[in-house]
C-alpha cells in the first residue's frame, strides 16, 4: 500500500467533515444578531456580542452600559441555559432600615435557586419600576423625596428567568427639615437687620430689612410681599438618629401578636417613632413601645423588625420572631342558618339576612353567601348582594364557617326588579345664593345645568310657631318674591308681585315643564327648628296644622297676601336635623301626614307629589344636648316605617370631615382604607366613609332604589405643618395666616379668592364679604369653581382609587403653601355612580349648585354618568 497516498486521502476526508460540520456553525453565528445599544430585545432573543452568545432574560430597550456582560439581569450566556430550566421564586423577608429623608437601605432573605441554576442577580423595584440590581441580599436606595411613601419590592433571576416581585414594602421617608437647625427662638424685644434668622414653633424665618416686635409668624410672606419675615420652612435641632431598639418581645394569640421593645432614649432635641414590621403585613408606626398585629395565621411562625426614627433619620432594624398558638376551634358547624330571606331587592341588588349559627365551643362563626356573581363572606348575620342582573332568578346559598370546615346551607329563592326608567338627579338652590354669591336661577338656564336635573331643591323655608301651632313660613321673602332677579333667557318674563328667585323658578318651568321644583323645609338651625319640629310633630292635631300650612302656602300657591304661586313646587324635602330617639315616632307619623294629605290632594288635581327627607349619615352622639341635632341620627329613625312613605332618602355623602378638627382626613370618601387613622372605627365612632353610611340604610330595611347619594361641590381644607405624604391627609394641621393677618382656627385654610390666585381679606365674614372671594366664606372650605381656579397655582391633584377620594397639596407655592384639599372631581364622581349603578340606589344630588364652575361640570358629569 502507498501510506503517504492513504494519509492524503485521510487528511482529505477529515478537512471535508470538518468543514461540514463547521459549516452550520458558521451559518448559525451569522444569523445571530449583534447587540446594540438603543435596541428593544424580547425575553428568549438572543445575541452575539465580542464572540460570546447571550439570551435576554427581561424584555427591554437597551441602552450604553447594559452590554450583556454587564447586565446579568437582562442577559445570560448562551451556553449557560442548557441545564438551567427553572425560573426562581420571589424574594421573602424584605425589610427596610436606616431610613432618612432622602433614602433606606433594603434587605432580603437568599433566594433558593432551583436545580442546576445559580441566582445571578436580585432587581429592585420602586413603585414597580426597576431602580437597580444587586448580586447580594442588600441595596442601598438614594435620591427619595422627603415625607413620601414608597412602594419596594425584588425579583430574583437565574439564567432561565426572573421571578414575580416579593411581597412590597412600603416606606415613608423622614421629612426635611428644609430651614436647617433651628435658630435662635424670636424675641419680641430683639431687633434683627436683613439676613438675620430665627425661630418659632418649629419654624425657621429670614428678616428682609430691620425689624423689631413683629411676630413672624403672622408677618412674614413671599419675597417681595411687604412682609418682614420669610418663612425658610420648618426646622429642626435634632441632626442624630435614634440607636437600634432592644428588648424585643412577643405574646401571642391563635391570629393575633401584641409585640414590645424598650424606648429608646432619644437623642438631643429629638422625638423617636418606632415602625413595626410583620413578614407579609403591612408596617404600623407607633410613638409606643408596643403594637398589637393581627389577622395572623394560627401556628405559624413570624419574624418582625422595629427600628426606631426621629427627624434626622431611621435606626438599622431589630429583628424578633415568634410562633402564634394553634387554633382552638376544632369543630365545623353542624346546623344550617335559620330564618334566611331576601328583602329590599332592587333591579341589581338584594339584602340577605338569617338568624345566628350557636357556634362550637373555641370557633368563631362566619358566613358564606355564594349564588351571586361571586362568593361573598361576612361575619354578621347580613349581607347587601351586589351586581345582579335586572329581571332575573337567583337562588343563595348561606353556610356558616369556622376554622375547621363549613356547615350545612339554607337557600332563598330571589328575583330582581326591572332596572331603574331613570335616576334621581337633584340639585339644591340655596336663596341667599343671590346676594353675595351672586347666584340666579338664570344661571341654571344660560349654562345648560339645568338640563341635566330631575329636581331643584330650594332652600329653604322654615318651621315657625303660629300661636298653639306651628306652621310653614317663608325664610327670606325678600329673595323668594321681591328683589329683582336677572330673568331667565327664553322664558316669559317675571312681573311683580312674583318677583326674586320664585319668579326665575318659575320662569324655569315654563321652559323645563317636566323639571320637579321642591320646598324644603328646616335646615341646620338647632336648637330652634328641632325644637320647632318637635312641637309640629307631637300630636295629630299639630301635625294636621304643620302639614296643611306647608301644603296651602307651597303646592297650592298662597305664598303671601296677593302673591300666588300655584302649580310652582311639586312636593316637599323634609330637613329635621335630626329627630333624636324620643322622636322616632313622631317623626314617622309627620311623614305619613305629609304623604296621606298629598294623595288627598292628588285626587283632585290628578297630579302625583314628591315626598323626600334628608336623613343623617351618621348615628346618634351619645350624651349630646337634647335638640342640638348631635341627639339624633340613622339610628334614631324607623327606617323600613319612613321609607314607606317618602319617593326618596337623601342622605348626605359629605361632611365625614371638616373645619371642625385640625386633623386632616378625606371630606367625602365612598371606602374606608388602612392608612386611615380612623381605619375600622365605625363601629364604634360612627361612620366616616359613604359605604359604610349606605350599608347601615339597606341593612336596616331602606329600599336601594329609594336611596340618594349627596355629592359635594365644594372641598375641605387645611394649612399649616402638613407634608406632601397621602397629599396632606390624615395629619394634623396647624393653621396659616389668613388675609388679615389672623392665624386661622383648627389648622383650616383661610378664604381663598374666588380666582384662586390669592386670598379673601375679609375673612370669615358673609354680612359683608369683599369683592373676589370664595363664595362660602367659610376658614377651610372651598367651592368647586375656586378649587378649579387654584389647581393651576402650585397644587398637585391626585387621586385615590382605593378611597375613591380627590385631594390636592401645596407644598411651596405662595400663598397657597402647605394647604390641603379634599374635594370631588370627574374621577370621584364617576367612582359614586359605579357604586350608585353597582347597588341599584336611587341616584343622586348635590350641594349646591352655586358651588360648580360656571359651566356645572361637576353637575353635568353626575348626571351623564348616571345616564350612560
Amino acid at each position: 500500500m502507498n501510506h503517504s497516498r492513504f494519509i492524503r486521502s485521510l487528511l482529505g476526508v477529515l478537512c471535508l467533515i470538518l468543514l461540514l460540520i463547521a459549516a452550520p456553525i458558521t451559518l448559525k453565528a451569522q444569523s445571530i444578531p449583534v447587540w446594540q445599544t438603543n435596541t428593544a430585545y424580547t425575553a428568549g432573543q438572543e445575541v452575539s456580542y465580542n464572540g460570546v452568545d447571550y439570551i435576554c432574560l427581561q424584555s427591554h430597550t437597551s441602552e450604553p452600559g447594559w452590554d450583556p456582560p454587564d447586565a446579568p439581569a437582562l442577559w445570560s450566556p448562551a451556553s449557560s441555559t442548557s441545564s438551567c430550566t427553572t425560573a426562581p421564586s420571589s424574594p421573602t423577608g424584605l425589610t427596610a432600615s436606616n431610613t432618612t429623608s432622602t433614602g433606606t437601605t433594603l434587605n432580603w432573605g437568599t433566594v433558593t435557586a432551583p436545580a442546576n441554576c445559580s441566582i445571578t442577580s436580585y432587581t429592585v423595584l420602586e413603585n414597580g419600576s426597576s431602580i437597580g440590581t444587586a448580586t447580594g441580599t442588600s441595596f442601598t436606595v438614594t435620591g427619595l423625596t422627603a415625607s413620601t411613601t414608597y412602594n419596594f419590592a425584588v425579583q430574583a433571576t437565574d439564567s432561565d428567568g426572573t421571578s414575580s416581585a416579593s411581597t412590597a414594602v412600603p416606606v415613608t421617608t423622614a421629612a426635611s427639615s428644609s430651614g436647617g437647625g433651628c435658630g435662635a427662638a424670636w424675641n419680641a424685644a430683639t431687633a434683627y437687620t436683613t439676613g438675620m434668622t430665627v425661630s418659632e414653633n418649629g419654624i425657621s424665618y429670614v428678616a428682609n430689612w430691620w425689624t423689631q416686635g413683629q411676630d413672624p409668624a403672622t408677618n412674614s410672606g413671599p419675597a417681595g410681599s411687604g412682609k418682614p419675615w420669610t418663612s425658610q420652612g420648618a426646622c429642626s435641632s435634632c441632626t442624630q438618629a435614634p440607636a437600634t431598639p432592644t428588648g424585643l418581645a412577643a405574646s401571642t394569640t391563635y391570629d393575633s401578636a401584641n409585640l414590645s421593645w424598650n424606648a429608646d432614649t432619644p437623642p438631643a432635641a429629638c422625638t423617636v417613632s418606632y415602625t413595626v414590621q410583620v413578614s407579609q403585613q403591612s408596617p404600623v408606626t407607633t410613638s409606643a413601645t408596643s403594637a398589637t398585629v393581627s389577622g395572623l395565621a394560627s401556628s405559624t411562625a413570624y419574624t418582625f423588625t422595629v427600628a426606631a426614627t426621629d427627624s434626622a433619620g431611621s435606626s438599622s432594624a431589630a429583628t424578633g420572631s415568634f410562633t402564634t398558638q394553634a387554633n382552638p376551634c376544632t369543630t365545623a358547624p353542624t346546623s344550617a342558618p335559620a330564618n334566611l330571606t331576601a328583602g329590599n331587592t332592587s333591579g341589581s341588588s338584594t339584602v340577605l339576612s338569617w338568624s345566628a349559627v350557636t357556634a362550637p365551643t373555641g370557633c368563631t362563626i362566619g358566613y358564606t353567601i355564594t349564588g351571586g356573581p361571586a362568593t361573598e363572606s361576612t361575619s354578621s348575620t347580613s349581607d347587601v348582594v351586589t351586581g345582579l342582573s335586572p329581571s332575573t332568578s337567583y337562588t343563595f346559598s348561606v353556610a356558616a364557617t369556622d376554622h375547621a370546615g363549613t356547615g350545612p346551607a339554607s337557600t332563598v329563592a330571589v328575583t330582581t326588579t326591572n332596572a331603574p326608567a331613570s335616576y334621581f338627579v337633584g340639585g339644591w338652590f340655596e336663596e341667599w345664593g343671590t346676594y353675595y354669591a351672586n347666584s340666579n336661577v338664570a344661571d341654571l338656564q344660560t349654562s345648560g345645568v339645568v338640563n341635566s336635573l330631575t329636581d331643584v331643591i330650594y332652600a329653604f323655608a322654615k318651621p315657625a310657631s303660629n300661636g298653639t301651632n306651628v306652621v310653614c313660613s317663608l325664610a327670606d321673602s325678600y329673595a323668594d318674591y321681591q328683589k329683582a332677579v336677572p330673568q331667565v333667557p327664553g322664558a316669559t318674563a317675571a312681573a311683580s308681585p312674583l318677583l326674586g328667585n320664585f319668579g326665575a323658578l318659575m320662569q324655569l318651568k315654563q321652559l323645563h315643564p317636566n323639571l320637579k321644583i321642591l320646598i324644603s323645609i328646616g335646615g341646620w338651625n338647632p336648637p330652634t327648628y328641632n325644637q320647632l319640629f318637635d312641637t309640629a310633630s307631637s300630636t295629630a292635631a299639630n301635625r294636621q296644622a304643620f302639614v296643611s300650612s306647608c301644603i296651602n302656602m307651597f303646592i297650592q300657591g298662597n305664598i303671601a297676601s296677593g302673591v300666588n304661586a300655584p302649580n310652582l313646587f311639586d312636593g316637599f324635602d323634609i330637613d329635621w336635623e335630626f329627630p333624636n330617639a324620643a322622636e322616632t315616632n313622631n317623626f314617622t307619623a309627620l311623614m305619613t301626614e305629609f304623604r296621606n294629605e298629598l294623595n288627598t290632594l292628588s285626587t283632585t288635581t290628578g297630579k302625583t307629589y314628591q315626598l323626600i327627607a334628608d336623613l343623617a349619615a351618621g348615628p346618634s352622639t351619645p350624651g349630646a344636648a337634647e335638640f342640638s341635632g348631635n341627639d339624633g341620627g340613622y339610628d334614631t329613625i324607623d327606617i323600613p316605617a319612613v321609607s314607606q312613605e317618602l319617593d326618596y332618602l337623601n342622605v348626605d355623602g359629605y361632611n365625614y370631615a371638616g373645619d371642625w378638627s385640625n386633623a386632616t382626613n378625606d371630606g367625602s370618601a365612598l371606602y374606608d382604607e388602612g392608612q386611615d387613622p380612623l381605619y375600622g372605627t365605625s363601629s364604634t365612632k360612627g361612620c366616616n366613609y359613604i359605604d359604610c353610611t349606605v350599608q347601615y340604610y339597606l341593612s336596616h330595611g331602606a329600599p336601594a332604589a329609594k336611596y340618594t347619594m349627596g355629592i359635594p361641590l365644594y372641598g375641605v381644607g387645611w394649612a399649616g405643618g402638613l407634608t406632601s405624604t397621602n397629599s396632606g391627609m390624615y395629619q394634623n394641621a396647624t393653621g396659616a395666616t389668613d388675609g388679615a393677618g389672623a392665624m386661622t382656627t383648627n389648622g383650616t385654610t383661610p378664604v381663598p379668592l374666588a380666582n384662586g390666585t390669592g386670598l379673601c381679606t375679609s375673612g370669615n365674614n358673609q354680612s359683608s364679604p369683599a369683592a373676589g372671594c370664595d363664595p362660602l366664606l367659610t376658614d377651610g372650605m372651598a367651592t368647586y369653581g375656586t378649587i378649579e381656579n387654584m389647581m393651576s397655582h402650585g397644587f398637585t391633584v391626585s387621586f385615590d382609587s382605593t378611597r375613591c377620594a380627590t385631594r390636592m397639596f401645596n407644598a411651596s407655592t405662595a400663598p397657597f403653601s402647605d394647604w390641603a384639599f379634599s374635594f370631588d372631581d370627574a374621577n370621584s364622581v364617576q367612582c359614586k355612580v359605579d357604586y350608585i349603578k353597582q347597588y341599584g340606589l336611587g341616584g343622586a344630588y348635590v350641594w349646591a349648585l352655586k358651588d360648580d364652575d360656571s359651566s356645572g361640570t361637576l353637575t353635568k358629569a353626575v348626571a351623564a354618568d348616571l345616564n350612560q
